[in-house]
């Protein structure tokens, strides 16, 4: 259970991989997270619930780092640690993740700032049975 950064010319890819899908998507939270700042500088003051449900594997996963994306541009929100609680085809195809992220608001004088991320992308978005890769718009 782990992440890296693949080579891209101007943005960065993220492959994250787990036991299952579930750590797969949990990583890939802690991969945008690192992309931001240094995860292990951040506490556990706030916790978030996420709900997010879509219409195949790839918009879930697009929609699931998209929702951190959402919540550091407006709330400012980063976490330490991301539990998924929940992760599942309902019985109208379409599937639902729930989980608790654990973290604090960003501080620059506490989180070292690295890149800002613009955007989720579908670019090179992959989702396997335990693996994801996608782009980050930087």
């Amino acid at each position: 259970m782990s992440f890296e950064f693949l080579d891209h010319t101007a943005d960065v890819i993220i492959r994250a991989t787990g036991k299952d899908l579930k750590e797969a998507f949990e990583q890939a939270a802690m991969g945008y997270f690192t992309v931001l700042t240094d995860p292990a500088v951040i506490h556990e003051k706030i916790t978030k619930e996420i709900t997010v449900t879509s219409e195949n594997l790839e918009a879930l996963l697009y929609d699931w780092i998209d929702q951190f994306i959402f919540l550091f541009d407006t709330e400012y929100f980063i976490a330490h640690r991301v539990e998924i609680l929940e992760l599942q085809k309902q019985a109208d195809g379409k599937y639902l993740l729930f989980a608790r992220a654990y973290g604090e608001e960003f501080d620059p004088s506490s989180h070292p700032q690295k890149t800002e991320v613009k955007a989720m992308t579908y670019s090179f978005i992959k989702v396997g049975e335990n693996f994801v890769e996608f782009t980050l718009d930087l």
